[in-house]
């Protein structure tokens, strides 16, 4: 009889570790996503710019799965049970499992602002990506204000600028905190360059139709991208588990947060030496090995090599505009800038793609 492991979320995490689980014998995975597609999300900016296109950043679930044992079940997980062991899912159903993995991923942070959710989009996914671009008319007379001074947001502002008026606003007095002081400051002076109206230090107090009301100041706009930070999917605050303030489950340093149940991705908040560490793509990719990898041990019978996650990243960089970038590559944090940086982020995405295909091979 085989162990049922069920994945919830195709992201990047759950992709790994259904990657690290899939050639295990007597084991049978089910993937429970609503999507057809696994979205590259930190290639969604770049499809913002005038001539991308949201097709080019995902691959479909079928390309990737095909010829695998892997089922995928096209409904949206609700909760979960832990006796019996089910996941709940939006169509009523009940997926049984013995082990389970939840990268669900998250969802934007949309603090009780008011007229946030009457003005503002978002941008996780590429339903979001979709949405800004329907709105967007590609011409230096539209004003785009960009919410959000972090990865997302400075990479939106610089592949806007070209074609658009744009101001980004950040409520910290620096852009960038998951970089270095001197990176982010390379990158607040190229997009000062590209006629960026770059705002610090002011909160968003309210949004207004075609205006953003900050502590001291105002700005008008016709389209207002919210990149203000990521939150826990609402689903997860009826499951039962452990949860810290924010609402996210409390892992083990294994990443485990009950009985046969782990979580990855942007579920797991990932502290190495004190400090959380940035939830990128390229941190759900190796908590997603990671935690598949520890599952299939743990069904084998074999010893954990190591107990603790302690990711090792590659490295952290950023699109400014469609030829600059800014980052830091290797274990050293070696600062990348300009043009170097770019190729490299262009490197990844291929790096990426590549390696999608040496895991789920095609026949």
């Amino acid at each position: 009889m085989s162990v049922e492991v069920v994945v919830v979320g195709g992201g990047y995490a759950g992709l790994a570790a259904i990657g690290a689980l899939q050639d295990i014998p007597d084991i049978r995975v089910q993937l429970v996503e609503p999507g057809s597609a696994h979205e590259l999300i930190p290639e969604l900016p770049e499809a913002l710019s005038a001539h991308g296109t949201i097709s080019q950043h995902v691959v479909a679930y079928a390309d990737i799965l095909n010829e695998t044992r892997v089922k995928h079940l096209k409904t949206t997980a609700i909760g979960i049970q832990q006796s019996p062991p089910v996941v709940l899912t939006a169509d009523g159903g009940k997926v049984a499992y013995d082990w389970l993995v939840l990268a669900s991923g998250s969802s934007p942070s949309m603090p009780p602002i008011p007229g946030l959710q009457e003005y503002g989009h978002p941008l996780r996914n590429a339903e979001d990506t979709a949405r800004i671009k329907e709105a967007l008319q590609y011409h230096k007379a539209q004003r785009v204000a960009v919410v959000g001074g972090g990865l997302t947001g400075v990479e939106v502002a610089g592949m806007l600028a070209s074609d658009h008026d744009v101001i980004l606003i950040e409520a910290a007095r620096r852009l960038l905190p998951a970089l270095g002081r001197g990176l982010a400051e390379y990158a607040h002076q190229r997009l000062l360059r590209a006629d960026v109206t770059v705002v610090l230090g002011q909160k968003v107090q309210r949004i207004e139709e075609h205006s953003v009301v900050l502590d001291r100041d105002h700005y008008g706009f016709d389209v207002l991208v919210w990149a203000g930070g990521i939150a826990v999917p609402k689903w997860i605050r009826s499951t039962g588990l452990r949860l810290d303030p924010q609402g996210f489950p409390i892992a083990s340093p294994n990443g485990q947060v009950a009985d046969r149940i782990f979580v990855a991705g942007d579920l797991w908040k990932v502290a190495v030496d004190g400090k959380d560490v940035p939830a990128t793509a390229q941190l759900a990719t190796i908590a997603g090995h990671y935690v598949g990898t520890t599952i299939g041990r743990l069904i084998q019978g074999k010893p954990l090599d190591n107990n603790r996650f302690s990711p090792r990243l590659r490295g952290m960089l950023i699109s400014l505009d469609p030829g600059q970038g800014v980052g830091w590559v290797l274990r050293g944090g070696i600062p990348v800038r300009g043009l170097s940086a770019r190729a490299l982020k262009e490197l990844s995405f291929r790096q990426y793609r590549l390696k999608l295909a040496r895991t789920f091979p095609k026949p």
